[in-house]
């Protein structure tokens, strides 16, 4: 990695730190990580773009670096990576004040867009029952329970489709949030989307029920001091019902 810093980059280090996949070091002060990119290569302008717009409008996220070649993604044998510094660089956890005041409302920006909860919940049930075979013999375990998050998937689409509300609380929210993440982690432009506002704070309780984690009262404290409409409330218990912690080991 130092030569593919040194060459794309121009940055020379000698202590570079890798965990996970990732390449940690300091620079001139400055600490940066070269994120190793898992998704798909199609992505890459509309992060780069997304990353734009929430540094010029002031959001907290750590700020891509674009390369020698002025693109964010520069290839390294079958990986790509994306190199970015992190202004916001803390192993504090993130707690429901981080999401709460992350998750404000968005208007006309349409890029990285996850609101189509019916179509992907679909395929994703669609992928899992083409799967079953394969899991009957490998993970039984799994094979055995699947049927019941399938129905609970089910079941959340089957509501969405009742409501039929249009949701226009849209925010800027992550693909992943756990009780687990950190601040750095909070703040990685590659695991940010566009879709409803309610989307991390379900996710963050889900994760805080099967971290053990889970304090009620505290729950329900926060939850009053939030400014949800009654399509936020749908919406919310709907995304509490999709199983989305289980179904991503799933395929």
């Amino acid at each position: 990695m130092k030569n593919l810093l040194n060459y794309y980059y121009y940055i020379v280090t000698d202590r570079i730190n890798m965990i996970n996949h990732n390449y940690y070091f300091s620079y001139l002060n400055n600490n940066f990580c070269l994120y190793r990119f898992d998704y798909e290569i199609k992505n890459q302008d509309e992060i780069g773009k997304l990353n734009m717009y929430m540094l010029y409008n002031g959001y907290k996220v750590n700020k891509i670096i674009l390369n020698k070649d002025n693109s964010i993604v520069t290839r390294n044998g079958n990986h790509f990576y994306i190199l970015v510094l992190l202004e916001y660089n803390s192993k504090r956890l993130i707690n429901f004040k981080d999401i709460i005041t992350y998750n404000n409302r968005i208007a006309n920006i349409n890029i990285l867009n996850r609101t189509n909860w019916l179509e992907l919940w679909s395929k994703k049930i669609d992928n899992i029952e083409y799967s079953i075979k394969h899991l009957m013999h490998k993970y039984r375990l799994i094979y055995n329970s699947i049927y019941y998050y399938i129905g609970l998937t089910e079941n959340a689409i089957s509501y969405l489709r009742l409501v039929n509300i249009n949701n226009q609380n849209i925010s800027i929210c992550h693909k992943r949030v756990k009780v687990k993440d950190t601040v750095t982690d909070f703040c990685n432009p590659l695991n940010l989307i566009i879709d409803y506002r309610i989307r991390d704070l379900a996710e963050y309780i889900k994760s805080c029920f099967f971290s053990r984690k889970m304090d009620v009262l505290t729950i329900i404290n926060y939850l009053k001091t939030i400014k949800m409409d009654n399509t936020d409330y749908i919406y919310f218990y709907i995304r509490m019902l999709f199983p989305s912690i289980i179904l991503i080991y799933m395929i």
